[in-house]
This record gives structure tokens, sequence and C-alpha cells, in this order.
């Protein structure tokens, strides 16, 4: 029973430092908005915040030769340096949401971002953890962008089981056509 307590407790805590990590976060990003930098910040961000559809190639991280098909999914990067995202990948195919951060690598278009997600039995039940990590370009006055990284696949005790290297490419979600000649939204 005190192992169980233990548990909750320290799960608890965890939960409450996220809570006010990130009214922390908030608080300084809204003390920022006011200064002068924040305008080039707020001009640089707005590349990276939105829907983005994307392709993920798994490579060799020394040869960057393709080393798995090519898989599609999704990512938004939303105001205030958060991500959410979800791909069709056939090595995970059950699997949750991912969530994860992003923040600029210095300006002119360079970012970073990383993300996690549970990979899961096909009854539901979770069997680890995938971490992403990834540098990504997304050039001013485009709706692309090219990304490179690292992944991770680990137990729930935290022993890495997979790891590797990916590339990526996204498009902004709009009224343009996208992978495959598919149509626009309406």
């Amino acid at each position: 029973m005190k192992n169980y307590e233990k548990k909750h407790i320290g799960v608890s805590l965890a939960i409450i430092a996220l809570l006010v990590a990130g009214a922390m976060r908030s608080s300084v990003y809204a003390q920022d908005k006011d200064s002068s930098d924040s305008v080039s910040m707020d001009q640089s961000a707005n590349r990276i915040v939105g829907a983005w559809e994307t392709a993920v190639t798994p490579v060799n991280c020394n040869t960057g030769a393709q080393v798995a098909p090519t898989f599609y999914g999704v990512i938004t990067f939303n105001e205030g340096g958060t991500v959410a995202e979800f791909g069709a990948n056939p090595a995970t195919p059950y699997r949750t949401p991912g969530h994860g951060i992003w923040s600029s690598a210095g300006g002119h278009g360079g970012y970073t971002f990383k993300f996690s997600f549970l990979p899961l039995t096909p009854a539901g039940a979770p069997i680890g953890r995938m971490r992403v990590s990834q540098v990504a370009e997304f050039p001013r006055f485009s709706d692309e962008s090219t990304s490179y990284g690292t992944f991770a696949l680990s137990n729930l005790a935290g022993t890495v089981l997979a790891s590797g290297c990916s590339t990526g490419t996204s498009v902004r979600v709009s009224g343009a056509p996208r992978y495959g000649g598919l149509p626009p939204f309406p």
C-alpha cells in the first residue's frame, strides 16, 4: 500500500510541477511581449505556429540513407511553445497522440521541437515511450519546412530499446493541394 501511495504522490507532485512551470512560462511570455525583442520573436514565432501536414522518413544516422518507408502525419505548433502531433507510422500502429514543446533556435527560421507519445498494445496498454527531437527550418514567406532529428523508444522502466534518425518535410495546412495531389481544404 505504501508503494502505491508513494507512486501517486510522486505523480501528483510531477503534475503540480508541470502546472507551475507552465504558469511561470505564461507569465514570462506575457511580460516579454511588451519588449522590443518581442516584435521579432513574435514574427519569428508566426512562422511555426499553426497546423502542418508531415512526411517523415526514417534514415540511417551516419549515411542519411532511407531505412524504412516514409509515413505521414500532422503536427500543430501552438503559440506559447507547445506541440501536438500524430503520425500514421506502421512501426507504431497503436499509440497515443504526441505532446511536447518547441522553441526558436536563434531566429532566422530555425526551431527545435521535442515530443513524446506512448506506443500501445492492440488492447491499449502502454508498452513504452517514444521520444522525438527535431531541428527544423521554417523559411520566411514559405508554407513548407524541413527537419532532421532523432528518436528513441524505451520501455516503461526507461531502458532504450531502439533509436535512430529521421528527416521530415511539412506543408502548412491551407487551401493549397497536398501530398499526392489531394484536393484543397474547403
